[in-house]
């Protein structure tokens, strides 16, 4: 059987570099933000987008997506998946509450 490759497997993996890259500036220039906790939501909101995006692109291509591409993108979830920590590290509980409070 022949491997199947496709332009929306890759752009699912661009996606995911995308928004790994959005974390990292983030985390990085954590005080430059005005409001980082925001900006914090709004990227998770992001990721749980494309979370179901890669999930219903996995079940629809099923058999069809080959195991390089199906590894391609697990891998780039998994990278992402790694930045997650030094994001929450930036989280003070204090921020939180000053937020409510506002």
């Amino acid at each position: 059987m022949k491997e199947y490759f496709d332009e929306e497997g890759l752009l699912k993996v661009i996606k995911i570099f995308e928004l790994s890259e959005e974390i990292t500036k983030l985390t990085w220039n954590w005080n430059n933000y005005s409001d980082p906790v925001k900006e914090t939501h709004e990227l998770m909101d992001k990721g749980q987008k494309l979370f179901l995006e890669i999930s219903e692109y996995e079940q629809r291509m099923g058999s069809k997506l080959s195991v390089h591409q199906r590894n391609k993108i697990h891998n780039a979830i998994e990278d992402l998946g790694k930045l997650i920590p030094y994001m929450k590290n930036k989280i003070k509980p204090h921020e939180s509450l000053e937020k409510l409070a506002d």
